[in-house]
Order: structure tokens, then C-alpha cells, then sequence
């Protein structure tokens, strides 16, 4: 029977965790080197067009509210005002 050394299970792990980084490392450079595919950049297209129009809802829906909520205060100071201005005199 094989007697285990105590960093036996060290150099097991250590070689396993190379050769898992060398795999990925492998694959990204693969990856990297491989042809763009044409949709791609369609897609990326669409991607950033969406998400610019999306900015520009988002912006005009934020200053409709604002502009509701400012038209809604005016209302409410100038309905304080009738409301008190006959009180006060």
C-alpha cells in the first residue's frame, strides 16, 4: 500500500488547477481568434439603439411628471390662496 505524503494532495491540486487554467486560457484565446459573425454587429446595433431609445422615454417621462407635479402644486397654492385671501380680509 502507498503511503500519502502530506503534500501529496497539494501537487494533485496544484496540477489540476494548471491544467484548469490552461484550458480556459486555451478557449479565450480561441474565442478571441475566431471570426465575428456579421449579426453580431447587427445585433449590437439594435442593442445600443434600444437602449437609447429607451433613455429618451425614460428622460421625457421624467419631465412629463415633473411638469404634472409642478402644474398640480401651482393648483394647490392658487386654491390655498382663494381659500384664504377671503379669511384674511
Amino acid at each position: 500500500m502507498m503511503a500519502f505524503t502530506p503534500g501529496h494532495a497539494d501537487r494533485l491540486t496544484a496540477s489540476y488547477a494548471f491544467s484548469h487554467e490552461t484550458v480556459f486560457a486555451d478557449l479565450r484565446l480561441a474565442a478571441m481568434k475566431r471570426e465575428r459573425e456579421p449579426s453580431s454587429k447587427a445585433y449590437r446595433q439594435d442593442r445600443f439603439e434600444n437602449t437609447e431609445r429607451a433613455a429618451k422615454e425614460t428622460i421625457e417621462a421624467e419631465q412629463r411628471a415633473r411638469r404634472e407635479k409642478t402644474k398640480r402644486l401651482k393648483e394647490l397654492r392658487l386654491s390655498q390662496q382663494s381659500g384664504k385671501a377671503p379669511a384674511t380680509e
